[in-house]
Formats: C-alpha cells, sequence, structure tokens
C-alpha cells in the first residue's frame, strides 16, 4: 500500500489556495495582411500580383496579468481529496502598420470589399485588437501518496468547465477606401472595419497527475501534467462595414454572417515549478508556496471565418456605378490552437 499524504495536519481538513499569474496568449491563424515590398497607384494595381519580399503581419500578443482561486476538502477516508479551482485570465493583442508611400503596400486579408478599381484589396493603414476572456471551472477527485521518501504522486479525476471568448477587430484605412476621383460618380473615402467573434461554452472530462519531488527542509520541485476533452458549442460571428471618412458617417453593411455548432476540443495542462511547504502550531495548518511556469494548450480554438474576394473586374462597373458587383466571395477557415503561458505563483493554506 501507498501511504496517503493528506490530511497534511492534525486538526485540520479544509484547504485554501489563491494564485497570481501572468501569462501571454498566443493564437495561430491570425494574420490580417501581407506587407508587400511592391507599390500601386488607384489607376494600376496590378503590381501587387508579384508579391515582393513580402512577410505575414500578425498581431503584437502581449503579456497580463490573471488569477487563481481554489477550496477543497482533505478527506480522511483513504487521503482522498476533492477542490473546485477556478482560472481567470484576460489576453489582447494588437497591432498598427501604416506604409511608406512608393515603397510599401499592406494586401489585406480579412476583407470582402470590392472597390471599384477590383481586382486587389489593399490599404495603407490597419489597425487590429484582438482580445480574449478565459474561464476555467474545475472539480477534482485524487489521491496524493508517496511512492518513495521523497517522491509524492497525485493522480486525479474530474470535470472541466470552459468558457472561451475571443473578440477580434481590424481596421483598414486607405488604398482600396481611398477616395478616387477617375470614377463617376467619384469613389469616396471609406474607413473599413471587420468585427470577427469566436466563442466557446463547454464542459467534459479531465484527468491528470501531479508529482512533488522532495529535497528536504521544506523545498522540493513539483511537475503538474493534465489532459481534457471538453465538448461545448461555438458561436462564431463575423461582420464587415464601411463609414464614410467624412460627415455624415453612415454605415453600409459589406458582409454578416453568424454561424454556431458543437464540437469536442482538447485541453493540455503543464506546470513545473518550485515549492516550499512547512507545518506550524504544532501540526494544527500548513502553508504552501510555489512559484513556477504553466503553459496551457487549447486545441482547434480559432474557427474565425476569413471571406475574401476574388475575380473581381476594373472597368466593368460602368457610368454612375457605386460599387464593384463583379467577382466573388471566397469563405474559408483559418483553423488555429490557442496556448497560454506564463509564470505563477500561488500560496496555499491547509487547516
Amino acid at each position: 500500500m501507498n501511504p496517503p499524504v493528506r490530511p497534511k495536519t492534525c486538526d485540520g481538513d479544509l484547504f485554501i489556495e489563491v494564485a497570481g499569474f501572468y501569462w501571454n496568449a498566443h493564437q495561430d491563424g491570425m494574420e490580417y495582411a501581407i506587407d508587400d515590398a511592391s507599390s500601386v497607384i488607384a489607376t494600376n494595381i496590378f503590381p501587387l500580383n508579384n508579391v515582393i519580399d513580402a512577410k505575414y503581419k500578425t498581431p503584437d500578443f502581449t503579456w497580463d496579468f490573471g488569477a487563481k482561486a481554489a477550496f477543497g476538502y482533505n478527506s480522511p477516508c483513504d487521503g482522498w481529496d476533492i477542490g473546485i479551482y477556478w482560472t481567470w485570465y484576460k489576453g489582447k493583442a494588437s497591432s498598427h502598420d501604416e506604409t511608406e508611400e512608393n515603397t510599401q503596400t499592406l494586401i489585406a486579408l480579412w476583407s470582402v470589399y470590392a472597390p471599384i478599381q477590383g481586382v486587389i484589396t489593399y490599404a495603407s493603414d490597419i489597425e487590429t485588437n484582438w482580445r480574449l476572456k478565459l474561464n476555467l471551472v474545475d472539480v477534482e477527485l485524487g489521491r496524493e501518496f508517496w511512492a518513495s521518501k521523497y517522491l509524492t504522486l497525485r493522480p486525479h479525476v474530474g470535470l472541466r468547465f470552459a468558457y472561451l471568448d475571443q473578440d477580434f477587430e481590424i481596421n483598414h484605412r486607405g488604398g482600396s477606401w481611398l477616395a478616387n476621383n477617375g470614377f463617376s460618380p467619384p469613389q469616396l473615402a471609406y474607413n473599413n472595419q471587420v468585427d470577427l467573434s469566436n466563442k466557446f461554452k463547454g464542459i467534459g472530462l479531465r484527468a491528470g497527475l501531479n508529482t512533488v519531488w522532495n529535497f528536504g527542509c521544506g523545498w522540493a520541485l513539483y511537475g503538474d501534467l493534465a489532459a481534457s476533452i471538453v465538448y461545448g458549442r461555438f458561436s462564431v460571428d463575423h461582420d464587415e462595414f464601411n463609414r464614410p471618412a467624412e460627415s455624415p458617417f453612415e454605415k453600409s453593411t459589406v458582409l454578416q454572417t453568424k454561424e454556431t455548432f458543437r464540437a469536442s476540443r482538447a485541453i493540455l495542462d503543464l506546470g513545473l515549478g518550485l515549492q516550499w511547504a512547512t507545518l506550524f502550531c504544532d501540526c494544527k495548518y500548513g502553508f504552501t508556496a510555489k512559484l513556477g511556469w504553466e503553459q496551457h494548450l487549447f486545441f482547434h480554438q480559432n474557427q474565425f471565418w476569413r471571406v475574401v474576394r476574388i475575380g473581381d473586374s476594373p472597368g466593368m462597373v460602368g457610368l454612375n456605378a457605386e460599387s464593384n458587383n463583379t467577382g466573388e466571395n471566397v469563405f474559408h477557415q483559418r483553423r488555429g490552437d490557442l496556448s497560454t503561458k506564463g509564470w505563477t505563483l500561488s500560496v496555499r493554506f491547509d487547516f
């Protein structure tokens, strides 16, 4: 038999744990433009078909703070424990790109707008803003036991409730949205905005293993691994509209789509760090402090629809036309994984 570690204290069976962390979130498939070394003028955009010395532009994902909290019960029955763990985090990313005149062009990758000059949609100014709201609630049933004199293992099983809310806003200016007097009537100058929303809510099974490698005097290394399969519902929105750059600023809808579907998604949790633990007041209370690196991987969370325009024909719109109705929309998804990573400092009190 493997002797249990919990309960740790002599007079108590409850525990409270709080943590603060500094994480960075990153998601694949967020490219919003191609930075092309080709330059164009409104009446001749065909050089953009030759992509030269180009690179994809993605938002700059920043670091931000979050919090964790847990409450549980250490059972004297074979050392089992049960607890509720809550994780809250807000991630963000942003960018702002402006081209240098006659030396650089930004080819838009998310806009379905068909300018009068047709063929290729491009901008001279693009600004993006991505926001993530992450809420995880885990219910765990585990047992920590001594595998040797210095090593403890804690297998655990339970449920995970996951809520991930993403918003991605892209603003285009200049280029295809620039005022153009070469047509009748002239094309007005517009500001373009693409609004994307990707929400996921689900519940599923979670299992993992926590390890503590004790050195002595309360010091130890810890390593945690857990995996979960969460079944839930995606809600994906994609809206695009133009506003004239000058009054009256009336919004003109270019695209409006919505999709909902159910799917299962895998989540992987990893943690590694250093901890210090002690008992005090004649073994009545226990205290543990931990500092370590965490990484969480949310598979296939990027479900944004990317919509681009192809086949526009310049010179086919005729006189008195206000828009280009040639060509067609191409819809596809740029799948990608979401990850969070960073440093976590936690303290735990057993009583």
